[in-house]
């Protein structure tokens, strides 16, 4: 990158304010993030204000490990005197649910409420738009020939149906994604790989025990997980010849 990304920064940063808005946003338990003390020990002195937002699950969510999620926990920390960056911030969360997912025109809001300059923003939004989009965690699958003809068909703003009783769904391994592409064309009816984008809280909603995947989605409830996808349905790769 050209300049400091706010990844494992963000102190720092909203010390030096370079930063305005920092976000920190998991599922819970536990009720504290990695660091979370250091953040807090500023919030005390009167440097940073801090608020936290606790959304629970509509049920419990077990991993396959034991873990319990019960909800989805964010806390906020401005600098003094920049409150008011929380309550846009969430305004643009909630407008972006409301308009049709999360894009670009979104990111670079949020951009400028974190602080960021227009060049910055200008770059990583070129980034992220040649690396697949915006909006949560980037999840991808394979489909049929019938799949993707009826994807192209629906400009490519959701996930086919299928004949089969479940599709599987996995995480977009970015650092090894050509191993990953073809250890998915593995499946000999599959011609082609789609990646796609949702938010956390709304993916774990659609399993019951499963944690890090791949998960098995039926059939029947490909039509209500695409309510919920984040942008467009990307075509990252294409079996040789088949298409």
């Amino acid at each position: 990158m050209p300049y400091l990304s706010h990844t494992r920064y963000e102190l720092p940063l909203l010390l030096e304010g370079r930063k305005k808005l920092a976000r920190m946003s998991d599922a819970y338990p536990p009720m504290k993030f990695e660091g979370e003390d250091r953040f807090d020990h500023w919030v005390a002195k009167g440097v940073l204000h801090r608020e936290e937002v606790n959304e629970p699950f509509d049920k419990p969510v077990q991993t396959s490990h034991g873990q319990i999620y019960l909800g989805h926990r964010t806390v906020y920390y401005t600098p003094k005197g920049e409150e008011w960056r929380i309550p846009a911030s969430r305004l643009i969360w909630d407008a972006s649910g409301k308009s049709g997912g999360w894009n670009e025109h979104f990111e670079r809001l949020e951009g400028m409420l974190f602080g960021y300059e227009d060049w910055q923003n200008d770059w990583w939004i070129k980034r992220g738009i040649t690396g697949g989009g915006f909006g949560g965690l980037s999840c991808c699958c394979t489909m049929t020939a019938a799949g993707l003809t009826w994807i192209e068909a629906a400009g490519f703003r959701a996930l086919p149906p299928i004949d089969r009783p479940t599709l599987t769904i996995r995480m977009h391994d970015w650092e090894n994604e050509a191993d990953q592409y073809a250890a998915m064309f593995g499946d000999p009816d599959s011609v082609a790989v789609g990646r796609f984008n949702m938010l956390g809280r709304d993916f774990m909603n659609f399993w019951k025990s499963q944690c890090g995947g791949p998960w098995e989605l039926p059939a029947g409830s490909i039509a209500e997980f695409n309510r919920f996808l984040r942008g467009s349905v990307e075509i990252v790769a294409r079996r040789d010849g088949a298409v």
